[in-house]
């Protein structure tokens, strides 16, 4: 008898590595993963090098994505993972006038931007299946004032917690 059980230890161990390692796969395939904040587009909600933990679900896929989430998409110019906050959802329109946005002509409140900037951004209509994003940082404008809306497709989720370094673990 215990010989049976040495034997089946191996093969015991390799099945729950086995699950493990499925398990692992379809929640970074189509529940969860990692983003790490590349640059400090972001302050001061996140800076460099901050890992947050993003949704690729449940909050993308049933549309549930409002003004002020904070999204990562794949970037259309560099290819790279980003992270920004939404500021314009289908069907609204976005501008900039000295420094402050305004959704549909009335003025957003922004508790989480730096300092606002003077900058004029036009007028633009959100299309269908698009987001307008902006960083927190105005000054960096590497964002929908530059490359334009982020389609839905290159969506990648919503972040919802900053879980890097451990000094900094908050929800978003």
């Amino acid at each position: 008898m215990l010989t049976v059980k040495k034997t089946r230890l191996p093969l015991e161990i390799i099945e729950i590595l086995i699950i493990v390692f499925a398990l692992s796969w379809f929640m970074k395939t189509y529940l969860i993963q990692f983003a790490s904040v590349g640059d400090n587009t972001m302050l001061p909600t996140l800076s460099q090098n901050n890992v947050v933990m993003v949704d690729k679900y449940f909050n993308v896929k049933l549309n549930t994505l409002e003004r002020g989430d904070i999204v990562a998409y794949l970037s259309p110019k560099e290819e790279r993972l980003v992270i920004k906050r939404v500021i314009g959802i289908p069907g609204d329109t976005v501008e900039i006038r000295n420094g402050y946005t305004y959704i549909n002509g009335q003025p957003l409140y922004e508790p989480y931007a730096q300092i606002p900037v003077s900058y004029v951004f036009e007028p633009i209509v959100v299309s269908d299946n698009e987001l307008f994003v902006l960083n927190d940082n105005r000054t960096e404008i590497d964002d929908s004032r530059s490359d334009g809306n982020v389609s839905l497709d290159r969506l990648e989720g919503k972040a919802l917690l900053c879980v890097w370094p451990l000094s900094k673990i908050n929800s978003l």
